[in-house]
């Protein structure tokens, strides 16, 4: 019986670090990681550029829509 009970413990101990030293999943982590740094890039340049943004967006939006506009040229909206 109690050759019972320390196998079960033994395999039980030896689950729990195989679980622990498992790398599956690392590289989500990295991943998440990579994304959240992005983001504060874009916050950070967002909130530096007070004076510059205006400009910046009227000339973005422009070329964005004489893009579309180009591209979308020879279609007809039904």
């Amino acid at each position: 019986m109690h050759y019972r009970v320390a196998a079960n413990a033994q395999a039980l101990l030896d689950a729990t670090l195989t679980r622990l030293s498992d790398r599956r999943g690392q590289g989500t982590v990295e991943y998440v990681g990579v994304v959240v740094m992005v983001t504060l890039l874009v916050a950070a340049i967002g909130a530096a550029a007070t004076k510059w943004a205006v400009p910046v967006g009227k000339e973005l939006r422009e070329a964005l829509q004489d893009s579309i506009n180009h591209a979308t040229k020879g279609i007809q909206q039904s």
